[in-house]
């Protein structure tokens, strides 16, 4: 791909701060984390009350549906979306025509993949069982186009650093999506009234990404995003599809080991409430997976900056950087959910949906290992082995269908829980062999066990004392106060720490448009 001539403004945008990589790092997160915030926590109101409005079986159904469109339009989220975030911090001075190119490339995707889809919704519905579904498939995959055009935008937003933008498009989404989804619910039209809800928050997040892209560009120095013009054959068609094609593979291949194990349970076992219920518990430790992500989605545009200037100082320690703030959320996340499961079953869900409990701790477990290899996944992405990065999923995925077809046979949906953390576990560990090698990262194992230190103990205070209802909410506050305050006196964070992140978030509030 050719840089085109003249001088480029752009590429100021792009400027990595050496001297404070961490900080700048976890800045970006932080942006990212909490429009992923929101959106958990509007998905949650909305299984809340969506739990209450349908019965289990068609809540189980619209679990399945969901997991499965979700599935499909990683396609989309992952392809394009992630060839536009490598290519705009590698030739920023091509950056308009790397957006004009890769917007026709993902609608051109994402119609071949409704066509594909709409077609294969009667064969999928036959296969699980339940033909009656082919009408609610057909229903919620009119969702992709729109999906394509949000998460293009979205990406393109990440692959220009604009975090803060990224942020609120998220929120525009969710909140978009938990509005016309309880309306139409609320009017009646249960099961497809959900689905066309979240229809209409593609619809919302798109326009919201759109716009912030467009007042993000006008912020750049020299307006270079918005208005340099190369010819589009600096930006190849063919060099986005190569890298973007095997990333649609890439995603199918990957997701499909966190979405198999509920198709197995629908198809497997015979009674509907248990569907529902093992949905429940999928999605409670699914939805952190929105927020964890995060971490490798910031990490993605900084790495392939730091690789395509070949310093490998600097791409070793995001590295280490992003898997030290994993740990310092999964950890503990991990301790909260298994010390009171029961309890946050039954505040998200009806109170039969806490059988589920011990689903849901092995699941988050899964969530866990997920996340960890899509660190590693996108430290191989970002040094341009894709294929390499396609062959550990696939290498997985036999074992991932095996495994959930035996154990969940012999152990109902406890086996596809157990297969699912087995396959997750496999891609990790796979996937950082390769990396922890390539990169010479040496772990930070002394940090790992003071934050596992602090984990335990709010465990250890959950099997003294766990809140139930409403208060769950505060108790965890609480518990997330203790866990800080242990970090602190054990030096795993200082004051210091803090007074320079609330530093670095005031300035990058104060530039907008251009950082944040």
């Amino acid at each position: 791909m050719a840089h085109g001539g003249g001088a480029s403004e752009l590429s100021e945008t792009y400027d990595v701060n050496v001297a404070k990589p961490a900080n700048q790092l976890a800045l970006g997160t932080a942006f990212v984390l909490a429009g992923q915030v929101v959106f958990v926590l509007c998905g949650y109101v909305l299984h809340f009350f969506l739990s209450r409005a349908v019965d289990p079986v068609a809540y189980g159904n619209y679990g399945l549906i969901i997991n499965v469109l979700i599935w499909t339009e990683y396609a989309l989220n992952n392809g394009m979306p992630w060839a536009v975030r490598k290519l705009l911090p590698t030739y920023p001075r091509v950056a308009s025509g790397i957006l004009r190119t890769g917007l026709k490339w993902q609608m051109v995707i994402g119609w071949v993949l409704y066509a594909a889809t709409m077609r294969l919704a009667p064969w999928f519905a036959g296969v699980i069982g339940d033909s009656s579904l082919t009408f609610h498939l057909r229903l919620a995959l009119t969702d992709i186009l729109l999906m394509a055009l949000y998460t293009f935008y979205r990406g393109a937003l990440n692959g220009l650093r604009l975090f803060a933008a990224q942020g609120a498009s998220l929120v525009a989404y969710a909140l978009g999506k938990l509005g016309s989804s309880l309306l139409l619910v609320g009017l009646g039209y249960s099961l497809s009234g959900a689905l066309v809800g979240n229809v209409l928050g593609s619809l919302v997040g798109w326009l919201a990404a759109l716009a912030l892209l467009r007042r993000g560009t006008r912020a750049m120095p020299g307006n270079a995003a918005a208005t340099t013009a190369y010819p589009d054959e600096q930006c190849s068609g063919r060099e986005m599809l190569a890298f973007a094609l095997p990333m649609v593979w890439f995603t199918l291949a990957g997701t499909s080991l966190l979405n198999v194990g509920l198709v197995g349970v629908k198809a497997v076992v015979t009674d509907g409430s248990q569907v529902g219920y093992y949905s429940a518990a999928n999605y409670l430790a699914s939805a952190p997976t929105m927020m964890l992500v995060v971490f490798s989605v910031t990490l993605f545009p900084h790495l392939v900056a730091s690789i395509a200037s070949g310093d490998v100082p600097l791409t070793r320690t995001y590295i280490r950087s992003t898997l030290r703030s994993l740990a310092l959320v999964l950890i503990p996340g991990i301790a909260l959910v298994w010390g009171t499961s029961p309890q946050l079953m039954s505040l998200i869900y009806p109170s039969d949906y806490a059988t589920a409990a011990p689903v849901l701790n092995l699941l988050i477990i899964m969530t866990g290992l997920y996340s960890l290899y899509m660190i590693f996944a996108n430290a191989i992405l970002a040094e341009g082995r894709v294929f390499l990065a396609l062959s550990i999923p696939c290498a997985v995925v036999p074992v991932s269908l095996f495994s959930t077809w035996y154990l969940t046979e012999h152990f109902g949906p406890s086996g596809a829980a157990m297969a699912a953390v087995l396959s997750t576990g496999l891609a990790a560990l796979a996937s950082a062999l390769y990396v922890l090698r390539r990169f010479a990262v040496r772990l930070d194992w002394i940090s790992v066990a003071r934050i596992s230190i602090a984990s335990l103990g709010i465990y250890a205070l959950t099997r003294l004392y766990a809140a139930r209802g409403a208060l769950l909410v505060p108790y965890y506050l609480i518990l997330g106060a203790v866990y800080l305050a242990l970090l602190m006196g054990m030096r795993e964070i200082t004051w210091q720490d803090v007074r320079q992140w609330r530093a670095d978030l005031s300035g990058a509030i104060a530039k907008w448009g251009v950082k944040a």
